[in-house]
């Protein structure tokens, strides 16, 4: 399980005997601010980690709820739009206002730890409203994937997640024409 800095000091009660946990072993110190009890296995991204803030989204979400073949080349996370930029080079950080960021998130544990991620529906929505910066291709390979597991959607979460964006009459068009 990973730990952050101020969550090792609470067990070790200050950086001294914190830095003894480690020579003994106890702790294994990952990277500056993060922290493992066991064998360093980054099957997670950190940011779940380090931010509570967080989101799976985009080509990321595609790939964890299997509606594209596509292996993301990053791990792309939503953050509100006031948070810190996230300085990884693995990561694309989409900035979003925070009446839109909190919208059908689920949460999941991996290895103790806890990812958040968009559902499915939300995932629907993120497609349709980030369809100009998806390539062509992708994006198509994606709307086909979600009409061709259409029966898992709840249409009635779709429709009340929809009319809480701007671009509500783009995603209800797209929905009718292409998903249903």
């Amino acid at each position: 399980m990973f730990y952050t800095y101020d969550e090792v000091i609470k067990r070790y009660k200050n950086d001294y005997q914190l830095k003894k946990a480690i020579l003994r072993n106890e702790i294994l110190k990952v990277k500056p601010g993060l922290y493992s009890n066991n064998e360093l296995s980054m099957d997670i991204p950190e940011v779940f980690i380090k931010r509570q803030d967080a989101v799976l989204t985009l080509q990321s979400a595609f790939h964890y709820h299997r509606v594209t073949d596509y292996v993301p080349d990053y791990t792309y996370i939503a953050t509100p739009r006031n948070a810190y930029p996230i300085k990884d080079n693995d990561i694309k950080q989409i900035f979003m206002s925070g009446k839109y960021h909190s919208i059908g998130i689920e949460e999941y544990k991996q290895g103790g730890n806890t990812i958040k991620i968009y559902n499915l529906e939300r995932t629907l929505i993120e497609l349709i409203r980030y369809e100009t910066k998806i390539p062509f291709e992708e994006y198509h390979h994606v709307l086909r994937k979600f009409r061709n597991n259409k029966d898992n959607l709840n249409f009635n979460k779709l429709m009340t997640y929809a009319k809480q964006f701007k671009s509500y009459k783009k995603i209800v068009s797209v929905i009718q024409n292409s998903i249903m």
